[in-house]
């Protein structure tokens, strides 16, 4: 990977619609980008990520990306299904 290759973002749920074109992006970015700032970037509050992943991995919002990440934000409320005992994604 180079300095060049863009964030893949992705949002589920009511997130998916600050972030358009389906709950996915590219975004380029700037060096010592945190997870929070993406999100401002993008126009997502960072009041209502409930999860995030960067990678496959839990994050913290302030953590630092890097050139490539794959960045998930999910929101505080999921829908759960109460017969399936699972989330409703």
């Amino acid at each position: 990977m180079t300095a060049a290759d863009p964030l893949e973002i992705r949002a589920f749920f009511h997130l998916a619609t600050e972030l358009g074109g389906g709950g996915r992006r590219s975004l380029a970015h700037e060096p010592g980008a945190t997870v929070a700032s993406v999100a401002a970037e993008i126009g997502i509050d960072a009041a209502a990520v409930g999860l995030v992943m960067v990678n496959g991995r839990k994050a913290e919002l302030d953590d630092r990306l890097s050139p490539g990440d794959r960045v998930a934000y999910f929101p505080v409320y999921v829908p759960y299904h109460r017969v399936y005992g699972m989330c409703v994604l």
